[in-house]
């Protein structure tokens, strides 16, 4: 399932993905025509990464929120 969202503050996105990437998040910006960001999140992808991508998400938003 692929479970798009965007930031509050759209000035952000490149800096989530910048981090996300530091911490071995990889492909989550949106489709170019739309914008904002897309977690793929099929059933391959093990729990502890979606547990990962939500901590990060916490984390950001507690630093940029």
């Amino acid at each position: 399932m692929n479970v798009p969202f965007t930031l509050v503050d759209e000035a952000l996105d490149k800096l989530f993905l910048k981090e996300a990437e530091e911490n071995h998040l990889l492909n989550l910006a949106g489709h170019r025509s739309v914008g904002g960001m897309r977690a793929s999140i099929y059933n391959a992808v093990p729990l502890e990464g979606v547990q990962a991508l939500v901590n990060f998400m916490d984390d950001f938003a507690q630093r940029n929120g």
